[in-house]
């Protein structure tokens, strides 16, 4: 019986692999490695999320998969910067912390929306469990991805915290949706609350992409200076 052929995603976070193993020393190559494999895990859970919101018919579900693979492409743009010179890895890495604001204001408007318009939402008993369980593992691959680094400050590691930091704190909303939906008394300020919680996580994740986006020009700006400095 023959291998499962890898998907076109999983295909290219493998030749980056290969290549930074290359290309760096051996803590910094690890490291580009375990982020790899993290934004690999974050499109399995985008997946798995859309596929139960789907099933529940919950759009709030679909959105949070959506935001999930944003934040996989964030992170697949910087690690395709690791392999580029210092130049080109200042623009990918811009490029991340766009599409971290872009994806995070999308987001708040939807929350937005849900305080507009309010919309409750339940879920089966079961189908909520494993929508917790997938945040809560969303959860704690960012967590753990700013903890294992925080005394990293490279660029790209840099950027690699933000937007596991990002993804905690969106996925913090679809887990507090699903607990809610466990709850009979005050159901009509369920969406209230999801939409308040969501608007907030959305501006505080599209902050931290205004921060990256504020670094890499304090470091282009500096970088610039030593070119032009006398030798």
């Amino acid at each position: 019986m023959s291998a499962k052929k890898a998907s076109p995603f999983t295909q290219k976070l493998t030749a980056i692999n290969q290549e930074m193993s290359q290309q760096f020393n051996k803590k910094h190559s690890r490291s580009l490695r375990v982020a790899s494999a993290s934004g690999a895990l974050n499109f399995l859970v985008g997946s798995g999320k859309l596929v139960l919101g789907l099933l529940s018919l919950s759009l709030i579900t679909c959105v949070s998969a959506f935001y999930t693979f944003g934040m996989a492409s964030g992170k697949y743009m910087i690690l395709r910067g690791s392999l580029k010179p210092l130049e080109t890895q200042f623009r990918y890495y811009r490029y991340s912390g766009i599409i971290l604001i872009i994806t995070s204001l999308l987001y708040s408007a939807y929350s937005l929306h849900l305080l507009i318009d309010p919309v409750t939402t339940t879920y089966d008993m079961n189908v909520a469990l494993i929508i917790a369980t997938f945040t809560f593992i969303e959860i704690g691959l960012g967590i753990r991805g700013v903890i294992v680094e925080l005394k990293n400050h490279s660029l790209l590691i840099h950027g690699l915290k933000m937007i596991n930091l990002a993804s905690a704190l969106v996925s913090l909303v679809l887990t507090q949706t699903a607990i809610l939906s466990f709850s009979d008394s005050q159901t009509s300020l369920h969406p209230t609350a999801n939409g308040l919680f969501g608007v907030l996580m959305g501006f505080c994740s599209a902050f931290l992409g205004c921060l990256m986006l504020i670094r890499i020009h304090r470091l282009e700006k500096k970088q610039a200076t030593k070119k032009q400095a006398p030798k």
